[in-house]
């Protein structure tokens, strides 16, 4: 209701007011009424007539603050400049209370500070500066400046935690200064976090990777922590980067050096027989000297001669491509590649006495890809293909090494036996035909085995064919009449017939005039010395000096075939026999039940007799 007044009033227009209020004066004749009060209490005296006029004293209160204000910046500068740090700070923080919100007067403050060394109290003065919406550029790098100085005083006083922390401020406001991650960098190299250290290089170097500044500060860094193949490789780029690098040549001369003399103490140890030490002198020599192709080579021949092939093959192949990158030469290379062959060769030879034949092919396979002109290469893929009853591709290797040395009659007699036991196989599948050539093939390759023509001349008789039998078994007791054959021989042959007879027989002449055409082709040196070298037990003595390692000598050959073909026989036996099918386990007898009818009498199984055929009933 009485707000409903209030609207009623104050929407009576003016010349309503003036019918209702007759005596109602206006606003200007108030204040001149008021004014003749005044003047006629207070007199003539302007001081109280002049109190209500507030605009006047309100420009007279800022005017004396700004006067103020100017002293004290004004001599504050003054202060600066006559290097009167502690009063330029008293005058910068009497103009700070009168006018907190400028800018300009922590700035200055923040000098006279830092003049003072005061580096916190500076730091806190531009970080208020800085603290605005859209701060100045210089503003702000000062502040990291400033940070920067506090963190150096402290390092310089040892503190390097608390430098660390001063230098990271500085990092963070300001992080594309690299001498603020640097400084940080050798704080933690005091503080030995290393490892820090060589992050933050790292993240420098995403950016920065055209200094060579910082390849060398990281190969210091890993040389503390005992990784001189990172500091050799960092020292390296260093050098690529800037090839006259004083300091990256000086890091280098020392790391070979120290590669050098581990070397020749490996060789020293490697000579007197002591391999695990000469082993780990050139393993260091390497982690001073990774590039060197020479030291890997070395360290390649004695795991090799430790019967560590694969780390051999991955020190000589890592050689050769060190060869092809850093120029070292040629011969390098051909010896890498030598040595790499002979490690392929040895780990088959290894291979294939642990009985990893499948493993010894493959690795023979490798070397014969480097090199296809090795006859050990082809004798040693041939004697795992032997083993493995691939007597066909072994056959072609052999025949590949006997074509590359024609003069290694140790390869004859290798493929001689191989024949012969392929002859031997076809015989006992009844493919005699097949087996005759084979034998004839082995003679022809070694006419000197009195084995061979023992082989086929059992055959021939098995073939009715009784002359050609008895001229190969004369044959074999000419070759060698001291062998334990001889006597069976004489006894399943000659049945009767005493040695001497059958020596001055006339089928020994035939046989002897056969002999004789079949060794043609045996140099002279052989002929000299065929009885010696028929009673030789193996073959080993009847080729060439080799240079690499063989997987088996001639008469393991021969053994291996024997052990075989008994291996068979005794498989084709097992399968023919008839056990038994007798069982010696407790049998359970049937319970017998009270209603059951038990027989009273014990009659007999009837078991079905069989005749013998049948009889005639007359």
């Amino acid at each position: 209701m009485a707000e409903g007044v209030t609207e009623m009033h104050t929407s009576v227009p003016e010349e309503m007011t003036e019918n209702l209020f007759p005596t109602a004066v206006s606003e200007e004749q108030l204040q001149e009424a008021q004014k003749k009060f005044q003047k006629r209490i207070f007199g003539s005296s302007q001081v109280f007539l002049e109190l209500d006029s507030k605009p006047h004293w309100r420009s007279t209160f800022e005017d004396i603050v700004q006067e103020k204000l100017t002293v004290h910046y004004e001599r504050g500068l003054q202060y600066l400049s006559q290097e009167e740090w502690e009063k330029a700070v008293i005058s910068f923080s009497k103009a700070i209370n009168l006018c907190p919100e400028k800018i300009q007067l922590y700035v200055r403050r923040a000098e006279a500070y830092l003049q003072l060394c005061d580096f916190q109290s500076a730091a806190l003065n531009l970080r208020k500066a800085c603290s605005v919406a859209h701060p100045l550029e210089e503003h702000v790098e000062l502040l990291a400046f400033t940070y920067y100085l506090q963190g150096q005083s402290l390092f310089d006083q040892m503190c390097h935690l608390e430098a660390l922390e001063s230098f990271t401020r500085a990092t963070e406001i300001q992080p594309q200064n690299r001498h603020y991650h640097m400084r940080s960098i050798c704080c933690l190299a005091a503080l030995g976090r290393y490892a820090d250290c060589i992050r933050l290089i790292n993240k420098r170097l995403e950016e920065e990777q055209g200094n060579p500044e910082l390849y060398i500060v990281r190969a210091r860094l890993y040389d503390q922590l005992n990784k001189a193949t990172l500091s050799y490789y960092d020292v390296q780029k260093a050098l690529s980067l800037d090839p006259e690098h004083r300091e990256a040549l000086g890091i280098k001369y020392k790391l070979t050096a120290k590669a050098e003399e581990a070397k020749a103490k490996a060789v020293n140890y490697a000579v007197q027989g002591q391999l695990q030490d000469a082993l780990k002198k050139i393993c260091f020599a390497l982690e001073n000297n990774p590039s060197s192709a020479e030291y890997h080579i070395f360290r390649g021949t004695v795991y090799m001669r430790l019967k560590d092939f694969s780390a051999a093959v991955d020190d000589f192949v890592q050689a050769m491509q060190l060869c092809h990158v850093e120029n070292q030469g040629m011969q390098l290379y051909t010896e890498a590649e030598s040595q790499l062959l002979l490690t392929y060769n040895n780990f088959a030879v290894h291979c294939y006495k642990n009985g990893f034949y499948q493993e010894g092919v493959l690795l023979l396979n490798k070397a014969l890809m480097g090199q296809k002109n090795k006859k050990e290469l082809y004798i040693n893929r041939g004697d795992c293909l032997f083993q493995l009853g691939e007597l066909a591709f072994a056959l072609a290797d052999y025949q590949q090494a006997f074509e590359l040395d024609e003069g290694d009659w140790g390869i004859r007699t290798r493929g001689a036996k191989l024949l012969a036991e392929m002859g031997l196989q076809a015989q006992q599948l009844r493919q005699y035909q097949q087996a005759e050539r084979h034998f004839s093939e082995a003679i022809r390759k070694h006419p000197l085995l009195p084995q061979l023509y023992l082989y086929r001349a059992r055959l021939r008789r098995s073939l009715q064919n009784n002359m050609e039998a008895q001229e190969d078994a004369v044959i074999s007791i000419l070759l060698n009449p001291k062998s334990e054959e001889a006597a069976p021989t004489m006894l399943n042959f000659f049945s009767g017939t005493s040695l001497e007879e059958i020596i001055n027989s006339k089928l020994a002449s035939n046989a002897r005039r056969v002999l004789e055409k079949s060794l043609k082709d045996i140099p002279i040196q052989w002929k000299d010395s065929i009885q010696s070298m028929c009673e030789q037990a193996d073959g080993t003595t009847l080729g060439t000096k080799r240079d690499m390692a063989i997987c088996m000598t001639d008469q393991q050959l021969a053994k291996i075939g024997d052990r075989q073909r008994q291996l068979k026989t005794e498989v084709r036996a097992a399968l023919n026999r008839r056990g038994r099918l007798q069982s010696t386990a407790p049998h359970l007898t049937r319970p017998t039940l009270p209603q059951e009818r038990i027989p009273t009498n014990k009659a007999s199984h009837h078991w079905k007799t069989f005749g013998l055929g049948l009889t005639n009933p007359g």
